[in-house]
């Protein structure tokens, strides 16, 4: 998809009737606005921030997948589309599509649609297809392609209209079942849909849900592997709201469904629903939890058992509608929006899940390269079509300041010390660091067959270079990228062991991978096309949309692919069959300091002595405490409070000497030996300024003398001494006292004032700014 990348601002004009939601009359547009790019591409004609929909022997036509976000409570009554005036351009020969085809066919050309191209009629007939109704997190999208561009073929005749009007009416309908009423949820969807102000219908019950307990990190596993992963479970808290490990064996126990896999999908339903799961772990391969096969057929293949862990993420609907023993049948109600992340972990042993936390742990403790390692091996002869394509649209996502390496068939043979090379870093003679991902480019090994266990990293036959299982064991990469690949059949976990599993269970090798289970597919028009397309989605989603956790990267990569999915087979394949190997919630940039500070939190008051205490990961061995490092004003690296080298870690911060009612960032910073890992922060707000005397709600007989002192900090110059009552709903207020010296105080005599009660309310001011407020309750009465 290079140069269809999103350069395009999409104006959103959303208009609501002023009637209630959901009457019959109630209706939103949606307002598209198109830019061409320069000149044609392969004989296409491009519009940024679309995709190209190819059917064999008809022409190549833009199309963009929108995401119209329905108001809350309805569903679609019907969808209408309106556009501007076209511009009309002629001459333009708009070649045709071909069949698509897997790396192991032989690519065939098929002739252009001689009844299509024979006629004027315009192609495409409609402006705006309708897909489909999905959910996400019980928010409803209206899933639509629209067409900016359509063609006379006959005449040569495009025209292309820059805005496009869907007008979508809703009547009333029923509430998702998997509304959670979070903002966070709320956030999310935002960033989905191309009207976000409709999210503003839902309503929301704020941050969190009113829960016994909530577990956004959760691993399921069996029995023999539950304390292993207990280990990774307990150092996932320190970043994470909560963790739990459970055994297959109990959620079969507890949980209903028809199989074993459908008892696991009700089970995270309820954790989703009920204890704000974001992330799950599969903790283990197919013989600890199993997996659910989805049924597809595409292009004269059919896979009866296609691994799609996707089951376990998407959690609208049954993925089985008729009931049948096909899972995932177009007509089964797939669900295409994920609500929570999954990944698995490909191990079966003791030995295996400790290595595989061990990994974890220390990627997630270690230093993040901003290095990317591009591949490219020929997927047919004569790098027809070319492939290095992959490598050109991915790294148009990557950051400018990133160093950017490239292993090209086209520049010299492949080799396997290359490859090795490549992973640690040597390659290029460039400075030796680790990649922070290698993408690879090329078919599977096998032949007609496919070989979950190899892939070819240099293709031509009398230099063909094979890279399997049994060649991982030979990196020396001692930090791990994650891996892509569009690849058959390298991540068929079902297998044991697929290449993909050989990566991230190997000493070296990646930490996470995204591969496919069975065949990968592509355009004889363009390599890039299908398989690599979802490739280069997460590089769009890493670098483009901030979605560096593992299992979030995957699921927004398929957000964009949804409505092809939803509408084509071939896609639909594509989005089956990529799983996640790897920790569904390990941050791929973020390098984590093993820290978590526990007092005070974030967000609350402070006064007087603090003590901020830290937990700490085992092999954290010294904490550095500062206070506003790099912001305060007198001194250059913020103010040192305390080293400690000795767990429990922790300091005494007097918090008299900083400037009342401001906010203060709390630094705690971690080291392993001298080694930086990072820093951890809380900012709370200093409130030294009360009152001393009296207390709150006391009583005092009239004709008394009150004692009114005020503790604050040494930046106070000024107090003011006010008090309040309310007389018949009335109130009033008079300022007793004004004091410029401390200590600040005043005596207030009683005598005179009537039996009620009576507000206290005293103001501290810094060079005649308010800086804070106290207040309490006394009660006059007669004694």
């Amino acid at each position: 998809m290079k140069g269809r990348r999103t350069i395009l601002a999409v104006l959103v004009v959303v208009g609501l009737s002023a009637s209630a939601i959901g009457s019959d009359s109630d209706s939103l547009v949606v307002e598209f606005q198109f830019n061409t790019v320069q000149g044609l591409d392969c004989g296409t004609w491009m519009v940024e921030d679309t995709m190209i929909q190819e059917v064999p022997g008809e022409p190549l036509i833009p199309y963009y997948p929108a995401r119209i976000l329905l108001p809350e409570g309805t569903e679609v009554k019907d969808v209408k589309v309106k556009h501007s005036s076209p511009i009309i351009e002629k001459g333009i020969d708009i070649v045709w599509g071909q069949q698509p085809c897997t790396s192991n066919d032989t690519p065939v050309k098929v002739d252009k649609n001689e009844e299509i191209y024979s006629s004027d009629k315009e192609y495409p007939d409609e402006l705006c297809k309708v897909v489909s109704t999905e959910s996400f997190r019980g928010f409803k999208i209206l899933n639509v392609i629209l067409y900016p561009v359509q063609y006379s073929p006959k005449s040569q005749t495009v025209k292309f209209y820059e805005t496009l009007y869907v007008h979508v009416q809703v009547k009333k309908g029923p509430k998702n079942e998997l509304y959670r009423g979070l903002k966070c949820d709320k956030k999310t969807v935002k960033s989905m849909v191309n009207n976000p102000e409709v999210a503003e219908t839902y309503g929301e019950l704020g941050d969190v849900l009113p829960l016994s307990g909530t577990y956004e990190y959760i691993i399921i596993t069996n029995d023999t592997l539950e304390s292993t992963f207990q280990e990774l479970a307990d150092f996932k808290a320190f970043y994470v709201n909560g963790t739990d490990v459970y055994t297959v064996s109990w959620i079969y126990s507890n949980y209903s469904g028809s199989d074993n896999p459908e008892k696991i999908r009700n089970f995270i339903i309820d954790k989703y629903t009920n204890n704000g799961t974001k992330y799950v772990l599969l903790g283990g391969d197919v013989s600890v939890v199993p997996h659910r096969g989805f049924y597809i057929s595409c292009g004269g293949y059919t896979d009866t058992d296609m691994a799609a862990d996707m089951y376990y993420a998407h959690l609208d609907g049954t993925f089985n509608y008729d009931n049948d023993s096909r899972w995932g049948e177009p007509t089964d109600g797939v669900d295409w929006y994920a609500e929570v992340a999954v990944g698995r972990a490909p191990v079966e042993t003791v030995s295996e899940a400790e290595d595989f936390v061990d990994k974890v742990i220390t990627h997630e403790l270690a230093y993040k390269p901003d290095v990317c390692q591009f591949h490219q091996a020929r997927i047919a002869g004569d790098n027809d079509p070319d492939s290095t394509c992959l490598a050109e649209d991915c790294d148009d996502w990557v950051p400018l300041d990133y160093v950017k390496k490239y292993l090209f068939e086209e520049d010299q043979e492949v080799t396997k010390d290359l490859w090795e090379d490549a992973w640690d870093g040597s390659f290029d003679g460039q400075p030796q660091i680790p990649p922070l991902v290698v993408q690879h480019m090329g078919n599977n090994s096998s032949y007609p067959t496919c070989d979950p266990t190899c892939y070819e990293i240099n293709h031509e036959d009398e230099n063909t270079v094979d890279w399997c299982c049994s060649d991982v064991s030979s990196l020396t990469n001692t930090l791990w990228p994650w891996h892509t690949s569009p690849a058959c059949c390298i991540g068929q976990f079902t297998y044991d062991d697929c290449l993909a599993e050989c990566y991230v269970k190997d000493d070296c090798g990646a930490i996470a991978c995204y591969a496919n289970d069975n065949y990968g597919w592509y355009s004889v028009n363009d390599a890039c096309m299908y398989s690599g397309e979802f490739c280069e989605m997460q590089f769009r989603a890493l670098f483009n949309d901030g979605k560096e956790k593992f299992g979030e990267l995957l699921n927004q990569s398929k957000t964009y692919m949804a409505s092809s999915a939803a509408s084509n087979c071939y896609y639909r394949w594509c989005f089956y069959e990529i799983n996640l190997i790897g920790d569904p919630e390990t941050p791929c940039l973020t390098r984590r300091s093993g820290i978590k500070i526990t007092n005070p939190k974030d967000g609350s008051e402070v006064s007087g002595t603090v003590s901020i205490t830290v937990d700490a990961w085992e092999t954290i061995t010294k904490v550095e405490f500062w206070i506003d490092k790099n912001k305060n004003e007198e001194k250059d690296e913020g103010d040192l409070d305390y080293s400690d080298t000795e767990a429990p870690f922790q300091c005494q911060w007097d918090t008299t000497d900083y400037s009342e009612a401001e906010d203060f960032t709390i630094y705690a910073c971690s080291y392993i030996s001298s080694a930086s890992q990072g820093c951890e922060t809380v900012t709370v707000t200093v409130s030294n300024f009360h009152m001393n005397t009296p207390a709150d709600r006391s009583e005092d007989c009239i004709g008394e003398t009150v004692s009114i002192t005020t503790s604050t900090a040494t930046d106070i110059d000024e107090v003011k001494f006010y008090l309040i009552w309310i007389v018949n709903d009335s109130c009033s207020s008079s300022l007793l006292c004004t004091d410029d010296e401390a200590p600040f105080q005043y005596n207030w005599n009683t005598t005179g004032y009537s039996a009620r009660w009576y507000t206290i309310r005293v103001e501290a001011y810094s060079s005649e700014e308010l800086r804070n407020v106290d207040q309490i309750l006394i009660k006059l009465i007669v004694c």
